[in-house]
């Protein structure tokens, strides 16, 4: 299968992602002596798909699978970049009111109440599996469909799990909310004995981002992948990414990580961007007399018909 579209909607979203990068990095000049370089960047990488529109279009292979899916690769460095950001914008947030918010939603903050009553190795080790095994529930699903040459479902995933992604990503920037992982000392117990533990431990000092707390960016994620699951695996294997999706909703709070509001406003945040925000951007986006995918996930048939459904543009 031929790349058809020169220019898709995850280019253009990460082109405007740039461009109001751009403008905040802009509007910190000052700030430091990286500032000015980092906005030009930004604005030279607004370029890409113009860039892209050039590029020959290639069969169905390696090189036509990372046109398709070098978005889900920028994650990282955005995501990295959200710390940089909110260092040189200077101290202050809004963890009060998240709090006040948390509190008022559940009459207490159960990511301090959790983890001490049922800090059990064998409670704890489940739950930081499955606050670890997130990183590869994001990736694994568009690799197997880029594998297995599924162009209209890689193309739809980088879509959907970018629009998540880069969306919240916005909010941390105009409200940060550090959350309780940078503000209050960590439980401590028979828990920290264990291999999932650590290894999350691990994670967080390679490099974690400050102002990411709300929504929690792990359960926005991790629901998405469980709605692509239902769109384009069968169901066996959708039932998996759900529950895992619902391991992910408990133990950002369990592991002192998020207040419970943040994870709440995560899951409301996922569909609410892939059963709204998704579907405009794509009819928007659409050529006249071109069929689009469902905005709603469609259980196996989506699976059994793969072949024949088109992509979104």
């Amino acid at each position: 299968m031929a790349v058809n579209d020169r220019v898709t909607l995850s280019d253009r979203l990460v082109a405007a992602y740039n461009l109001l990068l751009a403008g905040f990095w802009i509007a910190l000049l000052g700030r430091g002596a990286h500032v000015p370089w980092i906005a030009a960047a930004h604005g030279a990488a607004a370029m890409l798909p113009w860039l892209l529109s050039r590029a020959a279009r290639r069969p169905w292979g390696v090189a036509a699978a990372l046109r398709e899916a070098y978005p889900l690769v920028l994650l990282g460095a955005f995501w990295t970049e959200l710390d940089v950001l909110r260092n040189a914008a200077g101290p202050g947030g809004y963890d009060h009111v998240i709090q006040l918010l948390d509190r008022a939603v559940f009459d207490t903050h159960l990511h301090e109440q959790w983890m001490p009553h049922m800090d059990a190795i064998w409670f704890s080790e489940a739950m930081y599996f499955m606050y670890y095994a997130y990183y590869g529930l994001i990736f694994l699903p568009p690799i197997v469909v880029a594998l297995q040459g599924r162009h209209a479902a890689l193309r739809d995933m980088t879509l959907r799990l970018m629009a998540t992604y880069l969306t919240i990503y916005v909010v941390y920037i105009a409200f940060p909310v550090d959350g309780p992982h940078f503000l209050h000392p960590p439980h401590q117990g028979p828990h920290t004995d264990g291999l999932f533990y650590r290894l999350v431990a691990a994670a967080h000092a390679t490099g974690d981002s400050r102002g990411c707390a709300f929504p929690s960016s792990h359960v926005a994620g991790a629901v998405t992948i469980a709605i692509l699951g239902w769109r384009w695996f069968p169901r066996p294997v959708a039932a998996v990414l759900s529950f895992e999706a619902l391991g992910v909703v408990g133990s950002t709070v369990y592991t002192q990580n998020h207040y419970a509001i943040d994870s709440v406003a995560g899951i409301a945040w996922a569909f609410t961007v892939q059963l709204l925000a998704v579907p405009l951007l794509c009819r928007a986006g659409r050529p006249p007399g071109r069929a689009s995918v469902p905005p709603l996930p469609e259980l196996a048939p989506a699976f059994r018909r793969v072949h024949t459904t088109g992509g979104v543009s």
